[in-house]
């Protein structure tokens, strides 16, 4: 179910021409994929923990467990 504001954003949207139209949809397009894209890039702090963890201990092998 719509929203009233989601109502009145198609109702002015029919109100443009075909060519401002256009342009509205495309900018939308383009705002929807910057914020998935913005959301795919996010930090993973588990992710980067995992890899870091990952090579201290390819170090700590590196040199005999001798280091702590």
């Amino acid at each position: 179910m719509m929203s009233t504001l989601e109502h009145e954003v198609i109702e002015k949207f029919h109100q443009l021409d075909k060519a401002a139209q256009k342009r509205v949809r495309d900018l939308i397009v383009q705002e929807t994929n910057s914020e998935e894209q913005a959301a795919a890039s996010e930090f993973n702090y588990d992710a980067w923990f995992r890899g870091v963890e990952s090579l201290r201990q390819e170090i700590r092998e590196g040199h005999g467990n001798k280091l702590k």
